[in-house]
């Protein structure tokens, strides 16, 4: 009994900070139709801040807490609100996920970089060494305050949303935005306010969070994102749903780790890793028995011109080029430098498998490194000798289990899907990655594909694979875009209730679309030829690759390739750049590398000003180029001539790349 009410205790408290972390995700939620995917990084954020106040600079427990509870953290979420997310306002679904996914990318960078990983910052709990006796049990004055602060919390949300002028805006907004305002409301104020309040609990969950174990910025903010499957419990809008979800949630983990022995398994599955499965397979329940939502139109949106899709002989050549391109300039790197771009040739396959399901479709996944794995792992097994079946069964495999996976959730809203991706993530990280059976060592060893009397056998053949694939995929991608069934995809993306209404079946179609792109991340995988380790397939590598995919241009070949060569971009740019740095004047001064690791955020961020990526823009900008025939002959014939003069030793390597660089923009 004594273990019961232990476990029990410490359930109810884990539960008390999903409960405030959910309540500050349904307000912002409900207040501004975004979901905050970087909520767990402002909890972080603040659990680091309290940190460097408490013990960097010696303030008191309680200065502390108020200082970055009730200042730093409001003051934040509103400089969020109105500084970025009033920018995309009748945004996207998409745009609105990758925008905030980018913010968390972006926050976890600069922790990194302001509190480095490798310092051990041990936050002292709250009233430590002081308990209470309850049923001859000893409970910590920390559990029993984390309790009394959610209830607080709780009581003190009700009476602000129906007590007060505030509470009344915030639910209007949720009603009709442009009615309050016909009423003398101010919408922005009061997002802009409820952002603030959303920061604030938050930081509160972040600072409870610290107080009981080391601060990690990668380990605090997926803690909090526990609370996702907490808030859709009350279908992202009910407090009271929240708190009883995250009852439920804190309570089946601690009594997973009281009561399941980590040495227990079901078969040849480890149940070590239970406690962190949890949280994903919960989200996965709820989701699952979620009603189907009703289709409705869409609210005012930001009116912007369709992608249109390339012709299939420009496709053609570009595709022929792409591969040229590949093997004369992967003929002039050194090994490390072509190891790195062949990475970067892999990126861009695995973000082309996004342009069906974003660029297409107008659905979003958060899971697509783990979809990679599963079809590395595929290839490992049955393919260790490089053999095509390999391949193969890696494709079918990750197809039906994308499909198994987007099934419950594509009956609801696009945001649904994105949470659902993001615990498969999660989930795979801890049973199915972090099985000693599955990746011995945490490592597994992809073989070089072996394919008639082709066989991959260094980084040179490996970037040509790549190439090749890209171009033939990217060709059959621009042929299903221009035939009747991309059309209807594309129908259904602009218009779900105009399609329902002419009886198309848009569960079947979304789901063969996320089929398509679980198949081609997949097999991203089963041909990448190198050693992985369990970490590669989590999902905060998952998230850079969605989120550049955006920023590169999703709804187009060419945008996705810029994406991947972005993402790959950023280890060869350290490489180059490892003893440089960027100041002002010598009073500023930070490593390339640490400006590096937060980039892709804020390249993310800057999406809000243009949903369509930088693809279309340079497609537009080199419009004139392609439609002139001589400057295409002068091009073509300028690069082969610098490429020709490099091999023959006339200029260095990095001369050729810089007089291609200007030849190019010239």
């Amino acid at each position: 009994m004594d273990k019961f009410l232990t476990f029990t205790i410490a359930g109810l408290s884990t539960a008390a900070i999903y409960a405030i972390a959910a309540s500050g995700l349904v307000v912002t939620y409900t207040t501004s139709g975004i979901f905050n995917f970087a909520h767990g990084a402002f909890g972080m954020l603040a659990a680091f801040a309290y940190w460097q106040v408490n013990q960097g600079w010696g303030v008191p427990v309680i200065p502390s807490v108020i200082l970055v509870v009730f200042v730093m953290a409001p003051l934040f979420g509103a400089v969020i609100e109105r500084g970025i997310m009033r920018g995309i306002e009748g945004a996207s679904e998409v745009v609105k996920i990758v925008v905030t996914v980018s913010l968390m990318v972006a926050l976890l960078g600069i922790a990194n970089v302001i509190w480095p990983p490798d310092v051990a910052r041990p936050v002292p709990p709250f009233f430590a060494g002081k308990t209470v006796e309850i049923a001859g049990v000893a409970v910590p004055y920390s559990r029993i305050l984390t309790m009394a602060i959610a209830i607080a919390v709780a009581v003190g949300l009700r009476l602000v949303l129906r007590r007060t002028r505030l509470g009344v805006a915030m639910r209007a907004i949720v009603d009709d935005r442009a009615l309050l305002q016909l009423n003398g409301g101010r919408p922005g104020r009061t997002a802009m306010l409820a952002w603030a309040l959303g920061a604030g609990l938050a930081a509160v969950s972040g600072v409870l969070i610290a107080s009981e174990q080391t601060l990690s910025a990668v380990t605090l903010t997926l803690l909090v994102v526990n609370a996702y499957a907490v808030a859709v419990v009350g279908r992202l809008r009910s407090l009271p749903g929240a708190f009883l979800g995250a009852v439920v949630l804190g309570l089946a983990e601690s009594y997973a780790t009281g009561y399941i022995d980590p040495s227990y398994a079901l078969g040849p599955v480890s149940l070590q890793n239970l406690r962190t499965a949890i949280p994903a397979v919960m989200l996965f329940v709820v989701i699952l028995v979620q009603p189907e939502a009703r289709l409705r139109a869409h609210g005012v949106s930001r009116p912007r011109s369709p992608v249109r899709p390339p012709s299939q002989v420009t496709a053609i050549w570009g595709g022929i080029a792409l591969v040229l391109v590949a093997a004369a300039v992967g003929s002039l790197l050194s090994a490390p430098d072509l190891n790195l771009v062949s990475k970067g040739f892999g990126f861009a396959l695995i973000t082309l498998s996004l342009v069906p399901l974003t660029g297409y479709a107008g659905q979003i996944s958060l899971a697509q490194m783990t979809f990679t794995g599963i079809g590395a792992l595929a290839m490992a097994t049955w393919g260790a000798t490089g053999s095509p079946v390999g391949v193969a069964i890696a494709v079918v495999l990750c197809a039906v289990v994308g499909a198994v996976v987007a099934l419950p959730a594509l009956r609801l809203s696009g945001i649904y899907l994105a949470l659902a991706t993001a615990a498969f993530a999660l989930f795979c990280t801890s049973m199915v990655f972090g099985q000693s059976e599955v990746m011995p060592g945490g490592s597994i060893q992809v073989p070089g594909l072996s394919i008639g009397g082709f066989e991959v056998t260094n980084d040179y053949r490996q970037l040509i694979l790549f190439a090749v694939t890209f171009a033939l995929l990217g060709n059959l991608l621009v042929l299903l875009r221009r035939s009747a069934w991309g059309r209807r995809v594309a129908a259904m993306k602009d218009s779900p209730v105009a399609c329902a209404t002419l009886g198309l079946n848009l569960t079947s179609t979304k789901v063969g679309v996320f089929a398509l792109s679980a198949a081609i991340a997949g097999l991203g995988g089963a041909l990448a030829g190198r050693t992985f380790i369990a970490d590669d397939f989590g999902l905060t590598n998952s998230l850079p690759i969605t989120m550049l995919a955006v920023v590169g241009g999703i709804g187009s070949v060419a945008g996705a390739f810029l994406g991947g060569l972005l993402l790959g971009a950023i280890p060869i740019a350290s490489t180059i750049f490892a003893a440089n740095a960027i100041g002002i004047f010598r009073f500023v001064s930070m490593p390339v590398t640490d400006v590096l690791s937060f980039t892709p955020g804020l390249m993310g961020i800057s999406l809000g000003q243009e949903p369509d990526g930088a693809a279309p823009q340079m497609a537009a900008g080199y419009r004139a180029v392609g439609e002139s025939v001589p400057s295409l002959v002068i091009a073509g014939v300028g690069g082969v001539g610098l490429w020709f003069a490099t091999r023959a030793g006339v200029i260095t390597k990095w001369s050729f790349f810089a007089a291609l660089l200007v030849f190019v923009v010239a």
